[in-house]
């Protein structure tokens, strides 16, 4: 039972980074009217990063965080090299 928590902790902590990203991606494709769209810029991170916090708490802490913190680095790491490879390709 306790390795079907850890699983179910580790998806859904995979599951909320990317919600949060989105979320975050939603400030920067709003930062033209961000002036008077910024309830609709900052809510959803206000929203699934309370959720995340609150199933963090609830759930499986260490499977949760190595979901989340997994899908953040990831992310990260392929923004990166998408950066470089497309800024490599542009040279040629």
């Amino acid at each position: 039972m306790r390795t079907i928590v850890a699983a179910i902790s580790f998806v859904l902590g995979s599951y909320l980074a990317a919600r949060t990203i989105a979320a975050l991606y939603r400030v920067a494709d709003l930062r033209y009217a961000l002036r008077r769209e910024w309830r609709r810029g900052v809510g959803p991170i206000i929203l699934w990063g309370g959720t995340a916090i609150a199933a963090a708490m609830l759930m499986d802490k260490r499977a949760f965080q190595y979901g989340f913190i997994g899908y953040v680095a990831i992310s990260v790491a392929l923004m990166v090299a998408s950066r470089l490879w497309y800024r490599l390709r542009l040279r040629e």
